[in-house]
């Protein structure tokens, strides 16, 4: 199978993820998300960005775009696992007030000072609260295995794209 497609099938596992969250905690078991997991909403659409650039780009056989997509993947990944990585501590630590959402909220609207940003983050949903788990596991905890697991396999399949590329054809 091309890079191309792995990549084109790798923008769908975010996108599932997010229609998971949306039809069936939302509508179907009425969970509220809270700021971190919207902000978790987040980093799976810039997945989904990075992963379909990806197939336009890496799959024409650029060993540069390979580059800046495997660059572009470990970011999104890092800034993902730290962001689970954050509510998991609150939701593992409910009574400490340093690391509560409110904070990050608030320093997160004032750098970015637009009104859907605010709205967006400004959902009525508790950080500290466990509403639902699967396998004994939380929202933010299965956020962080997806967020690793797509990471791990958005460098892979770059380093396989990029191997596939012959010397002379690197900037094309």
């Amino acid at each position: 199978m091309s890079p191309r497609r792995i990549f084109f099938i790798l923008g769908l596992v975010p996108l599932a993820s997010l229609a998971f969250a949306k039809f069936y905690l939302e509508d179907i078991q009425l969970l509220e998300p809270c700021p971190y997991c919207m902000l978790q909403r987040g980093i799976m659409v810039l997945f989904t960005m990075v992963f379909w650039l990806s197939a336009i780009f890496v799959g024409q056989g650029s060993r540069f775009f390979s580059f800046i997509s495997m660059i572009l993947t470990l970011v999104v990944g890092v800034l993902g696992v730290f962001i689970s990585g954050k509510h998991i501590l609150l939701q593992l630590n409910p009574s400490d007030e340093s690391f509560g959402c409110t904070q990050t909220t608030l320093a997160i609207t004032e750098v970015f000072d637009y009104q859907i940003v605010k709205d967006i983050l400004s959902t009525g949903g508790d950080c500290s609260v466990v509403d639902w788990t699967f396998l004994s596991l939380s929202i933010p905890m299965w956020t962080a295995i997806l967020t690793v697991l797509l990471t791990f396999l958005g460098i892979v399949v770059n380093l396989i794209a990029r191997k596939r590329v012959s010397r002379d054809r690197w900037l094309r």
